[in-house]
């Protein structure tokens, strides 16, 4: 791993070169590990105003966040759990689906997510949304039960439960994970 000043190169073996900026808006530009330093940088400029807005999002999202510590994440933990499992039950019985465990964990960009095994993993900061869009979060998970991707008939299942899943989807966009655990010595 190379850094200069605007930018770290990561090499790996892979076949094309990709940016990313981690949410302390640090720019990274992964490459095949044949990529020169030049051909990087290339890469980079080539993308700037990709780049520059992509690290405005980053800083506006780093200033809205809610810094709390370790008890009351733990509080809100125990409260998502309660909250998400209520509403897997409610939502599994009335779609007709079953699930195995629900996990509830710290996600870095997730609001949750499906197994094939049909394991359910909810980010606990989704206490902290309106309820409807836990709802949707909840009823896209389970929609997984029938249908394992994103296709026109996901959508149809999840549209089926909630008709205004798309303003709602739409809706948690606005929503970033904006809760950061300080950790107390």
């Amino acid at each position: 791993m190379e850094q200069t000043a605007e930018y770290t190169i990561v090499r790996s073996r892979r076949k094309t070169m990709e940016l990313q900026v981690r949410e302390d808006g640090q720019v990274l530009v992964r490459c095949p590990l044949w990529a020169t330093d030049r051909q990087a940088a290339d890469f980079a400029a080539k993308h700037k105003r990709w780049l520059e807005e992509r690290k405005r999002e980053a800083r506006e999202r780093a200033a809205g966040r809610q810094v709390i510590g370790a008890e009351e994440a733990g509080r809100l933990r125990r409260q998502a759990r309660q909250v998400l499992t209520e509403k897997t039950e409610y939502w599994a019985r009335r779609m007709g689906v079953s699930y195995g465990r629900i996990s509830i964990r710290q996600q870095a960009t997730r609001w949750g997510s499906c197994s094939a095994a049909g394991n359910l993993n909810y980010n606990w900061q989704l206490v902290l949304l309106p309820e409807p869009l836990q709802d949707y979060v909840v009823v896209h998970e389970l929609a997984h039960r029938r249908e394992m991707n994103h296709s026109p008939r996901f959508w149809a299942v999840v549209a089926a439960y909630l008709p205004d899943c798309r303003e709602r989807r739409k809706a948690l966009r606005q929503w970033e994970h904006r809760v950061e655990v300080r950790q107390e010595p």
